[in-house]
């Protein structure tokens, strides 16, 4: 498990390391200046906790219709946003946590943090796609948003946390 731990740590760093300081690529459209994922986690070992990603990573499977959010924080705090294919990813679209569409994905979030070495598992909430739209000078390139307010517990729930905030144009191919 600690091998596994390290080896997600140094696969985050290498992404932030590759990270150029201007990712907007010349863009002469203004996008937004605080793209990323931004939440509040209260309760179990998390208390009022401000979470701002560090860095994230989107996979989009146009194959299987399913889309992961993985970010880090500068703590080394993970989050991991599953979204399976129900009702597809255009705006407006709300995704249930523990729905499985048929194909038997489940979408859910996980919530890994660092200094306790403590997963949490979504048990209830939603993610609201409040916005998914080409990006105005990337081609292929799209832009999502969106919010969440999720519950979540340690898989023995001996500890239950809140996780609530959004994401604002993160960029995934298409």
């Amino acid at each position: 498990m600690k091998n596994l731990r390290l080896t997600q740590i140094f696969i985050f760093s290498l992404l932030m390391l590759s990270c150029s300081s201007d990712d907007s690529g010349g863009s002469n459209e203004p996008l937004n200046e605080n793209p990323g994922i931004n939440a509040t986690i209260d309760g179990g070992t998390y208390n009022n906790y401000t979470y701002t990603d560090g860095i994230y990573e989107i996979t989009y499977s146009e194959t299987n219709s399913t889309m992961s959010i993985n970010a880090a924080d500068t703590t080394g705090d993970q989050i991991t946003l599953f979204l399976n294919s129900t009702g597809g990813f255009s705006s407006d679209t709300v995704k249930i946590m523990g729905d499985t569409d048929s194909n038997n994905y489940r979408t859910y979030v996980l919530i890994r943090q660092a200094s306790t070495q403590k997963s949490y598992y979504s048990t209830s909430g939603n993610v609201t796609i409040t916005e998914n739209r080409n990006h105005p000078t990337e081609s292929g390139i799209r832009l999502v948003s969106g919010t969440f307010d999720i519950s979540a517990s340690t898989t023995d729930n001996s500890d239950s946390t809140t996780f609530i905030g959004s994401f604002t144009e993160l960029e995934y191919e298409n």
